[in-house]
């Protein structure tokens, strides 16, 4: 193991693979892909940063999605392009009342939404931790609501709008999967998100009220 002057630590790619419980044919693999980050001595030997193979466990340690709820996801998000794409959003009263700074504002806390939503699906246990990021993601849209000056039931009436994109997204796919093994429960997850919406839409309309 190496230091540079910058206070960076360089493993060999023995240390590097020993690290990552790998052979050291894998993590050269990697290295060679641009996969794993490496530079090369003048004599030609692979040195790694000790942070990159940190980062790499920690990156294996985070729990999968199931592919189920990612499907979920993929499934809602080809809802919500199609309203855009058909133009049916055009035709909704509430949404002629939001500027584009708004609605970009929106959608970005809309994929911050399903981010959360998927992590409830995957992983439920720290309950608490879910439900405190639904009211502060339901804050800054009402705070985003004040700001742009867009009337609190038009907030709330686009919040519903997208909420029964995802209830319509669940009911598909229990009707199309019919239950696979592999299949996370659907109707659990259904009440699951609905919990954490629930604390989102009043967050949502104390901040815009305020």
């Amino acid at each position: 193991m190496l230091q540079s002057q910058s206070g960076e630590e360089w493993l060999s790619l023995r240390e590097a693979a020993d690290m990552l419980g790998m052979h050291p044919a894998t993590v050269r693999l990697w290295a060679d892909r641009n996969e794993l980050p490496s530079r090369r001595t003048s004599g030609g030997h692979r040195r790694f940063r000790r942070s990159d193979i940190e980062a790499r466990l920690r990156q294996e340690a985070e729990p999968k999605a199931n592919p189920a709820a990612q499907l979920l996801v993929q499934s809602v998000l080809g809802r919500v392009r199609f309203a855009f794409t058909d133009g049916t959003l055009d035709t909704l009263p509430w949404y002629q009342h939001f500027n584009e700074d708004a609605r970009m504002a929106y959608r970005q806390l809309g994929r911050r939404m399903l981010d959360l939503l998927l992590r409830a699906i995957n992983d439920a246990t720290n309950k608490e931790e879910l439900r405190d990021e639904a009211i502060l993601l339901g804050t800054e849209y009402g705070s985003i609501t004040r700001k742009s000056q867009v009337p609190v039931a038009d907030a709330v009436r686009a919040f519903l709008y997208f909420r029964t994109l995802i209830d319509e997204s669940i009911l598909q796919l229990v009707e199309v999967r019919g239950g696979r093994e592999q299949d996370i429960p659907w109707g659990e997850s259904l009440y699951q998100i609905q919990a954490l919406t629930n604390e989102i839409l009043p967050a949502l309309i104390e901040a815009a009220q305020h």
